[in-house]
């Protein structure tokens, strides 16, 4: 999945692979690290959000619950009380965060 310097159109690119994955049968679809900004730590603080209050997070969390999948959000940038990380996150076929890895 290419990504661009547009954080609206990398989720909406995901959103799209994730429905045609599970048109194909999938049940548990994997994201790739950063998929929603450009690689690169100079890009966190541009692109960092909370999660699961994030505008990711709660596109990731439709998307499961839409889909009825597991869903595996590759990494994201993560702020959390002003720190920064490169953060996984893990959704339910209904929709909510079972986990996240920094």
């Amino acid at each position: 999945m290419a990504v661009g310097e547009n954080k609206v159109e990398n989720i909406k690119k995901a959103i799209t692979l994730i429905k045609k994955a599970t048109e194909n049968g999938s049940k548990v679809v994997a994201l790739p690290e950063c998929f929603n900004s450009p690689y690169g730590i100079q890009h966190f603080s541009k692109y960092a959000e909370p999660i699961p209050d994030g505008e990711t997070s709660q596109a990731l969390s439709a998307a499961a619950k839409e889909n009825n999948i597991f869903l595996v959000g590759g990494s994201i940038p993560e702020s959390d009380e002003g720190k920064l990380f490169n953060t996984c996150t893990v959704w339910n076929p209904e929709g909510m965060l079972l986990c996240k890895h920094r």
